[in-house]
């Protein structure tokens, strides 16, 4: 029998993942996060990714504990969720790891799926991989209704499916400079990942959308289901996300 335990460790081995966390433990969405960055970042290293974690100011025994499981942790130098990114994906390309691969510590369910997105960089097929979920069930309804429809945004304007919501990315460590360099241009927020992605593709850089198995936190989408203001915050994201997308676009085929 082959030993896929044994190859899925050394695709991980060559990866390094960068995150960034922010957490109030007075606050009830914040606690069911907190329990699934732990889950997130004990797996991670435990498969032998090396883990980079750049925190806004959680408790410091949190940030110790994910040191335990052997993440890198650094404070955040400045202020924001771009920069924050930025910062962790920097930290996170110095360690000199082949591929490079971004998400949100909530996304306890994906670390596993990392590997798949890394096999087409490595064998050459790719640069950048944009994971895409085969299914949205599992998601609070104000999500299975704005992302697809930000997805299709995104395809209308580029000619390219991908599932760019869903946030993961993996890249070659050598398009590092696609995040890091990125300005903030278009209010340094969630277009710190969709930017780097649509400049990418401008560069003839081949991006390619992977399918993986995902399913959202039952505990996330409980607290989220008949919250209004995460209703609120999806239609934020789509209009931040799209009105920079399009103004991108346009600039960069001017």
């Amino acid at each position: 029998m082959p030993d896929t335990q044994g190859q899925s460790r050394e695709l991980s081995n060559q990866i390094a993942i960068a995150t960034t966390t922010f957490y109030n433990p007075n606050s009830e969405s914040d606690s069911f996060r907190i329990g699934l960055a732990k889950k997130s970042i004990r797996t991670a290293c435990n498969l032998g990714y090396k883990v980079v974690v750049v925190d806004g100011g959680s408790p410091s025994t949190l940030l110790k504990e994910f040191e335990s499981y052997g993440a890198k942790v650094y404070p955040e130098l400045a202020r924001g969720m771009g920069k924050g990114r930025r910062q962790a994906i920097k930290e996170a390309t110095s360690l000199g790891r082949q591929i490079v691969a971004w998400t949100e510590p909530e996304k306890a369910d994906y670390i596993s799926k990392i590997t798949d997105t890394a096999i087409p960089i490595l064998q050459g097929t790719a640069d950048l991989v944009v994971p895409k979920r085969k299914s949205m069930e599992s998601y609070p309804k104000a999500q299975q209704y704005a992302e697809p429809f930000g997805n299709a945004f995104w395809k209308e304007l580029t000619g390219i499916e991908l599932d760019v919501w869903f946030g993961p990315r993996t890249w070659s460590r050598e398009l590092s400079d696609y995040f890091i360099a990125y300005n903030g241009e278009y209010g340094d927020k969630w277009d710190s990942i969709f930017i780097p992605v649509m400049n990418a593709i401008a560069d003839g850089k081949r991006v390619a959308g992977i399918e993986v198995e995902y399913t959202h936190p039952q505990e996330q989408t409980n607290v989220e289901e008949h919250d209004l203001t995460f209703y609120k915050k999806r239609v934020d994201q789509l209009g931040n996300i799209m009105g920079a997308l399009e103004l991108h676009w346009q600039k960069i085929h001017l």
